[in-house]
């Protein structure tokens, strides 16, 4: 068998192969050595951590999520910024690291080529708002586990409907709650699809309210417990149900919020058009799983709407890196005719150039300075945004 052989051998649809293979490790290995290499790279050139800055601030425990203020505690607790920053580069690393890895993997179990597979996981790291998440801001994080759980859940939910599958993501809903106060949000929606997609809970009102229970019960369980947890340490708990209630106060339509977003959107993340033929796509070799297509279109759709809305800290590039990371999720789980993988990687290299050339939507100009070196002489360390 010859090198190209090697390159370009798919793998058959009903091979199943352990996960933690030679493959998969070093994939993991090489995008952490990679990645930790580009985000000391950065901390070097002076730039500090958007987190950091936050956390120093005062202002990391208004705005984001539970998990990822969790995480800002911990690291609040590290004496000195430059340990900080290392602290939090390495965390969103290897949990970058691993995923690169499990794409990988997933991509091979379903039908692609090797070098597919290669070009698609270093386009993926050339990515801007990829990289921006890993060297520069990691709050979001949790945000694109949570869309990266939910695509492959819906899609068993969608194929299987048992109540198996509908634990299954009713088990992932905590993630929602715990990733973003917009992000919870969606909770109550998915729970009632969840409890529809049940053939018994269409047709029965009992049946019905036992899915929705079932969604939803892990969920109820884990906000409770957080909350009791917070009792229970003499925390203040207004404190920390302040980003939750915040998000929802003062509630407004920005015009130029949701333009900006959907434009965001279709620059930086054109691969929503894959979903779409999908949907239309002829002899498929599997059966078609529409609703967690659509899912990789919705959720992203969802964020760029809720910003318009609510109050929150959302910066423009996360719609799009959340878009990014639903489809290489839903990448990871279907088995795509040659000519939508095809169209698959001219698309995500049109999506990673873009997001370096339009500056106009979504620009940080210290943070370019820093990862490509271009910082002045005359820029003091660790204050290359006004104010710092």
């Amino acid at each position: 068998m010859s090198l190209l052989d090697l390159a370009t051998a798919p793998v058959a649809a009903h091979q199943r192969r352990p996960f933690w293979r030679p493959a998969t490790i070093l994939w993991s290995l090489l995008a952490v050595l990679i990645l930790l290499m580009l985000a000391l790279h950065v901390i070097d050139g002076g730039y500090i951590r958007r987190d950091v800055e936050q956390l120093q601030a005062g202002e990391a425990w208004r705005t984001g999520g539970w998990l990822s203020q969790v995480v800002l505690r911990v690291v609040s607790l590290l004496p000195g910024t430059q340990l900080q920053q290392w602290a939090l580069s390495l965390t969103a690393v290897v949990v970058s690291g691993f995923a690169f890895g499990a794409l990988y993997d997933r991509l091979r179990a379903n039908g692609w080529f090797r070098i597919g597979a290669f070009i698609a996981l270093v386009v993926l790291m050339l990515h801007a708002g990829g990289l921006y998440t890993v060297t520069a801001s990691s709050r979001a994080i949790p945000l694109y586990i949570a869309f990266a759980a939910l695509i492959p859940a819906i899609r068993s939910l969608e194929d299987v409907g048992d109540v198996q599958s509908a634990i299954g993501l009713g088990l992932l809903l905590p993630l929602l709650l715990l990733a973003s106060p917009i992000a919870a949000l969606l909770i109550v929606p998915f729970a009632v699809a969840t409890a529809l997609a049940d053939r018994d809970g269409r047709a029965d009102p009992r049946a019905f309210v036992a899915m929705l229970l079932v969604a939803i019960l892990p969920t109820l369980i884990v906000a409770v417990g957080i909350v009791g947890f917070i009792m229970q340490a003499r925390m203040d708990v207004a404190a920390a149900l302040l980003p939750y209630v915040s998000t929802y106060t003062n509630l407004h339509f920005d015009v130029q919020a949701l333009t900006s977003g959907l434009e965001a959107l279709t620059v930086f993340a054109p691969v929503l058009i894959v979903p779409l033929l999908y949907c239309f796509w002829p002899d498929l070799e599997e059966r078609r799983h529409v609703f967690s297509a659509l899912a990789v279109v919705v959720l992203p759709l969802y964020l760029v709407f809720a910003r318009s809305i609510l109050t929150t800290t959302m910066t423009p590039i996360v719609p799009p890196t959340a878009m990014m990371v639903a489809f290489v999720s839903w990448l990871a789980v279907v088995r795509l005719p040659f000519q939508l993988r095809l169209l698959s990687l001219a698309l995500l290299l049109l999506a990673a150039a873009a997001s370096w050339t339009y500056t106009d939507l979504w620009n940080d100009v210290a943070w370019k300075a820093a990862l490509f070196n271009q910082v002045p002489a005359s820029v003091a360390q660790l204050s290359l945004r006004p104010g710092v």
